[in-house]
């Protein structure tokens, strides 16, 4: 008898540690799905034994760029820049990806090209990620994306 509580009183805090485990994986992942305005952009490329660093802190221009990520794991990337001294959409393009809340690592999909990276910070409003753009082989490109998290 002693055995079958004891076996009883295991199974049930198994029970107990999985479900909460998920429900805050499901917690996570609300947290991601949103319109995220990216704040900073640091980009530390490498080519040919040379590295550069660029900062973009966002101006009101980029600000109205957006990251959204849908709970149906597809999303939209928009990027606002004035590079020609008109406020104007310089990128609009569809993506999916994943997201996995334990590991924190993520992917893009965009094109056919998929990058991955890690969630480093996640709250209610604030996103840190960073990933490796492989875009171009002959150029290893680290980027780090801080965001807020906005209505719209």
């Amino acid at each position: 008898m002693k055995k079958l509580l004891v076996i009883s009183t295991a199974i049930i805090l198994a029970l107990l540690v999985s479900c909460r485990s998920d429900r805050d994986n499901d917690e996570q992942q609300l947290m991601l799905t949103g319109n995220w305005r990216p704040d900073k952009i640091v980009s530390v490329s490498t080519q040919n034994g040379t590295t550069t660093t660029t900062t973009i802190v966002t101006n009101d221009c980029q600000k109205k760029g957006r990251l959204l990520f849908n709970s149906n794991l597809s999303g939209n990337v928009t990027y606002w820049d004035d590079a020609t001294d008109t406020c104007e959409i310089a990128l609009n393009v569809d993506f999916a990806y994943t997201f996995n809340p334990d590991t924190k690592q993520f992917t893009i999909t965009i094109n056919n090209n998929t990058m991955e990276g890690i969630v480093s910070i996640l709250t209610d409003n604030s996103l840190v990620v960073n990933y490796i753009d492989r875009s171009n082989p002959a150029i290893v490109n680290k980027v780090e994306i801080s965001a807020t998290k906005v209505p719209n």
